[in-house]
């Protein structure tokens, strides 16, 4: 075989099986999701991940440098197993680090998040005998403009999955201390609430039972529009929409969860789910103040406690970073302090590390690696008592699950529950993609939950492919 000057093996000229493969948070999903609608109708077929594929396009996260880690192993996994693809890099560390990326020799396109849309074309370009003569791979990353408006590209089909994830938000003007991702995603902008409802109702058309709203900062939906906020936005499609059924918020910051968006929830029942994930990162106030967060500690524990109160069968998370520069020993404990009072179901604990390009990175002092994974394994213990604490309080207790998996564990089904626990269910696949009433039996070591059930919906599923 002909190979390129720096023995990458010639790809096919007229590529036709696709495979995607996403790291990093919802908003990629959706991403992922809109390049599979245009190479479908560009002709293209979209395989899985593990199959002989002709293109290989990989989905980067940026948000740690261990994503960045992950990404570079993936990039190599791909290439050692499909030698003969075009490899396809995109997402937020395309974004951030196209030199990095267009460095290593596996790699045959960098695509930046602003130019995903282009996918179709660019893939035409790559098999121009010109570009496979080349020994450089293509690099096509624009920048991110201060007056961008909201981009998103119509899509009925979310191949792999039984839920929907719909980005009606992208960007941030937050610019918090160690974050990154204002220059991957650019500025905060939102999809107008009519183009909401339409991809919302087209989705219901589609047989999906839930919709999971995302954005990289959900709860400032509307304020470049003046639509309004989220608490409207979500009264709006459950008032228009009969399907899908439920709705779900994905991370939403603390000061963005008021009352009314609380009243809206609770009024809504079942409808929308009772989970919210509110980002935390440090629970005292001088990391919170050097990290750039617009809150105090109190400010954050009276927004958990008020949601507790009046949502009190709902799933809690947060994310949490241990190791932010200058963190003390009391700065810790005061997080530490802060997160055994917090009525929190669940924890997300990140080591910090520097991101080059944020002003942490410039901070000093630096804490010693040893000192944050110790106090990362002393946090994420305490998630896992929280964790416990809430499967306690769940037992007995009745909910509604969507089964998810085309797919057993042991011979049961699998769905998940509104407060976003994983039930088993005796019996085989065809409950898929419907609502069932079960009640929590017993947990298991893995997490998810023995469930008896007691009911399921007359729904018949219709969608193409299952969660994965």
């Amino acid at each position: 075989m002909k190979t390129l000057p720096h023995d990458r093996p010639v790809p096919l000229l007229r590529p036709l099986r696709v495979a995607f493969r996403t790291l990093g948070c919802k908003l990629n999903q959706c991403e992922t999701a809109e390049m599979e609608e245009g190479l479908r109708t560009a002709g293209y077929q979209l395989v899985e991940w593990a199959d002989p594929a002709d293109v290989r396009v990989l989905n980067t996260c940026t948000v740690t440098a261990k994503s960045d880690r992950d990404c570079r192993r993936e990039i190599r996994l791909a290439k050692r197993t499909d030698p003969d693809c075009l490899l396809v890099v995109t997402g937020c560390y395309a974004q951030v680090a196209p030199q990095t990326l267009s460095g290593l020799p596996e790699v045959d396109l960098v695509l930046g998040n602003p130019d995903k849309s282009r996918l179709p074309d660019l893939l035409e370009q790559l098999q121009a005998p010109e570009r496979l003569a080349s020994p450089q791979p293509l690099v096509v990353v624009s920048d991110h403009r201060p007056e961008e408006r909201f981009e998103a590209g119509l899509f009925t089909r979310f191949h792999g999955y039984t839920r929907a994830f719909l980005k009606i938000q992208n960007g941030c003007d937050a610019h918090c201390a160690y974050c990154v991702i204002p220059l991957a995603r650019g500025p905060a902008r939102s999809m107008p609430a009519t183009e909401v409802l339409r991809q919302v109702k087209l989705l219901g058309e589609r047989g999906f039972q839930e919709v999971v709203l995302t954005g990289i900062n959900l709860g400032s939906w509307g304020r470049d529009t003046g639509e309004g906020t989220v608490a409207d936005l979500l009264e709006l499609l459950l008032a228009e929409c009969s399907q899908p059924y439920r709705f779900r918020l994905s991370s939403i910051e603390p000061l963005d969860v008021d009352c009314r968006l609380l009243q809206v929830i609770a009024q809504a029942g079942e409808r929308v789910a009772r989970h919210l994930h509110l980002p935390l990162q440090s629970g005292s106030d001088p990391v919170l103040a050097r990290m750039g967060r617009p809150y105090t500690s109190d400010e954050y524990l009276r927004v958990v406690e008020a949601v507790a109160s009046l949502l009190p069968d709902a799933a809690l998370g947060a994310d949490v970073i241990t190791g932010f520069p200058g963190e003390s020993e009391r700065e810790f404990a005061e997080t530490l302090a802060l997160l055994e009072r917090a009525p929190l179901t669940y924890l997300h604990v990140f080591s910090y590390s520097d991101r080059p390009g944020t002003r942490a990175s410039r901070m000093q002092p630096k804490v010693a690696p040893e000192l944050i994974r110790e106090r990362t394994r002393t946090l994420r213990r305490l998630g896992e008592q929280k964790k416990a604490a809430f499967r306690a309080r769940c037992r007995g207790t009745e909910q509604l699950a969507l089964v998810l998996k085309d797919q057993t564990v042991e011979g049961h089904s699998i769905g998940l529950t509104g407060n976003y626990l994983e039930v088993l269910l005796p019996g085989d696949n065809a409950l898929v993609n419907r609502f069932v009433r079960v009640r929590l039996e017993q947990p298991r070591s893995d997490g998810r939950w023995k469930a008896s059930l007691l009911s399921a919906s007359s729904a018949e599923p219709s969608l193409h492919g299952q969660e994965a």
